[in-house]
């Protein structure tokens, strides 16, 4: 091999150094196709994918952050997935939580068919042979008259204050036979709804409808309480004209004075001269 002209002027060692540095630079290296590594084991390979996908240089803050998303991600889906199975399972488990129309319907139904029997038996524990009531408590100072319901709701309640008396005139005996004699004639005019009026779907009932009991309608119980003036008075007015629409259908009378069997000291009895 001929050298060059420009190694001529060089001294030895300078002409050994620049021999090597053109036999490196000339120098290829073959490779068999047994020693190329495949792209999929090939780390430098898969760094440039991921560069083409995201050429932005990741740094150090924003992996953290990503990292840290991604499992906040995880976590909520995962307790998402944890409340809708339960809930299923509550579902399963209970039916009745989500009612549908057709249940919602058939309870509707069944709350209506219990107010009407409520109404038709009004009052816990109340038979059905139970009659209506009319008290009158009589008192030395006025006399009131009410008349209610089997189940003790009250239809008329009037005293002798209601007739317009005032003050002593109230402590009469005409003045509770004036009372007795307003009473009936309005229980023969009012009409009442059985079992309440907040019941709208129950019948309306009148003094008329009232049997004697014998025949298997409740009739009338008069309730006496008191020795006042106007126990006497009320029965003279029942006896007379002014009560034959009552009268006839009364099945029992009852004295509902209170006795005292010892008790407390009653007050002293007032005396005049």
């Amino acid at each position: 091999m001929a050298r060059p002209s420009s190694l001529s002027s060089m001294c030895n060692a300078c002409r050994q150094r620049t021999i090597t540095s053109r036999r490196t630079l000339t120098t290829t290296s073959s490779l068999r196709a047994d020693d190329v590594p495949p792209k999929s084991n090939n780390p430098l390979h898969s760094l440039h994918q991921d560069l083409q996908r995201n050429p932005a240089k990741p740094t150090p803050s924003s992996t953290t952050t990503s990292n840290t998303e991604s499992w906040t991600a995880r976590i909520a889906a995962d307790a998402q997935k944890r409340r809708e199975a339960a809930r299923r399972a509550a579902q399963l488990q209970t039916p009745e939580a989500a009612p549908s129309a057709t249940t919602h319907s058939e309870v509707t139904r069944l709350l209506s068919n219990a107010n009407a029997e409520a109404g038709t038996r009004p009052g816990a524990g109340v038979p059905s042979n139970e009659p209506y009531h009319l008290h009158v408590f009589a008192h030395k100072h006025n006399t009131h008259i009410t008349f209610t319901e089997p189940s003790r709701n009250v239809i008329l309640s009037f005293s002798c204050g209601s007739i317009g008396l005032r003050k002593a005139q109230r402590s009469s005996f005409d003045a509770a036979y004036q009372l007795a004699t307003y009473t009936m004639k309005r229980m023969a005019l009012v009409s009442w709804r059985q079992g309440g009026k907040k019941l709208v779907g129950n019948p309306m009932r009148s003094l008329a409808m009232l049997r004697d009991g014998r025949s298997g309608q409740p009739g009338i119980e008069v309730v006496m309480r008191g020795f006042g003036p106007g126990r006497e008075a009320f029965q003279k007015a029942l006896l007379g004209t002014e009560g034959a629409n009552v009268r006839k259908r009364v099945e029992r009378v009852t004295d509902a004075t209170r006795l005292k069997f010892g008790g407390t000291r009653s007050p002293q009895v007032r005396r005049l001269g």
